[in-house]
């Protein structure tokens, strides 16, 4: 009796949503299209591919290179980083551009402090509040854990 009650209390655990592992998704500007981010073979080539994919709790980690892309956390609390954060070299080379179409890096504003951002550098960024980080609205603001970037050439909107 024993041996039945321990397979079924080991069968609910696998299944309860508290024993749910955090996934890792993959972003390599390099990498082949059509790929799922589920490794680095199979990486996304957008962040944003990468954080739609997520849900809280997951790792999103940036191969180093340049992505030309406006990303939005949309009020997901993952962690969004480079390979190597404390790396300043690494910092350095993964960068995200803003291409001044907007702000670079947004968040929603209802993001916690286990939303990290880490290890990039943020450039050219161009809007209203915001041109490289904008941390949600003047109703909610993010409190995301935003460390080890470099957040350069971004400005205020002229228009």
């Amino acid at each position: 009796m024993q041996k039945m009650t321990l397979i079924i209390w080991f069968a609910v655990a696998l299944y309860s949503p508290g024993f749910v592992s955090a996934a890792i998704w993959y972003v390599s500007g390099g990498a082949p299209a059509g790929g799922d981010g589920t490794s680095w073979e199979r990486a996304f080539r957008a962040i944003q591919d990468g954080i739609d994919a997520s849900s809280d709790g997951d790792t999103v980690i940036v191969g180093q290179g340049t992505y030309v892309e406006n990303v939005q956390l949309n009020g997901k609390n993952i962690v969004l980083r480079s390979t190597d954060p404390s790396e300043p070299g690494i910092v350095q080379s993964t960068i995200i551009d803003g291409n001044r179409a907007d702000s670079v890096v947004s968040f929603l504003g209802t993001e916690k402090a286990s939303c990290v951002l880490a290890g990039f550098t943020i450039q050219n960024g161009k809007a209203d509040y915001g041109g490289g980080i904008r941390g949600g609205t003047q109703e909610t603001q993010t409190l995301a854990t935003i460390r080890n970037n470099i957040i350069v050439r971004n400005r205020a909107d002229e228009g």
